[in-house]
């Protein structure tokens, strides 16, 4: 197992067999998912699981296992996705790299997301990746917190592809930061 990234708290790291449980309950959570369109099967979040530590491998880079330091517990994750030009969104700038996080309830409100979030953009800085976004609900005020605190700013607002016209989560917001300033 290799750890990318340590934090005063956290250690940002590959997937393990033993994450998968949490990472399924943490998807089939209705409260953690509430700013998706749904929660994830327990298949699916296997399947991700799978998807996000090949990423790993090949690129040093993606969406991390996170675990608290002093318990060795897992909590989540934090990293980059890569957005690819063929995607379900229709931006100018794709493809591009998207920092994103999830993490267990009882982790929320304490800084865990920006403390990781801010590592990973230090790291995928000296990996060369020339700027980064990230994207959520306009309602989801949280994920916006964290954004501006690691430096981002609003860049677009845009529909989510695949839900219906009034539907909840259609406004999107997207914010974008320049790392080789």
């Amino acid at each position: 197992m290799s750890v990318y990234i340590e934090t005063e708290r956290l250690k940002l790291r590959d997937w393990e067999e033993k994450d998968l449980l949490p990472f399924q309950r943490m998807n089939a959570n209705r409260q953690v998912r509430r700013f998706f369109p749904s929660i994830l099967s327990y298949r699916r979040s296997e399947l991700d699981m799978q998807a996000m530590q090949k990423n790993l491998e090949q690129d040093g880079m993606g969406l991390f296992a996170v675990e608290l330091k002093e318990s060795g517990e897992w909590i989540g994750f934090i990293g980059v996705n890569h957005i690819p030009e063929k995607s379900q969104y229709s931006f100018e700038e794709l493809p591009f790299y998207e920092i994103g996080w999830r993490l267990i309830p009882e982790v929320w409100d304490n800084g865990i997301a920006t403390e990781g979030a801010e590592a990973v953009v230090e790291y995928v800085k000296e990996k060369g990746v020339a700027e980064i976004y990230s994207m959520t609900a306009e309602s989801n005020t949280a994920s916006r917190r964290v954004m501006e605190k690691i430096g981002m700013t609003l860049k677009d607002t845009f529909e989510l592809p695949g839900v219906s016209e009034n539907h909840p989560l259609q406004p999107q917001v997207r914010y974008y930061k320049q790392l080789n300033e």
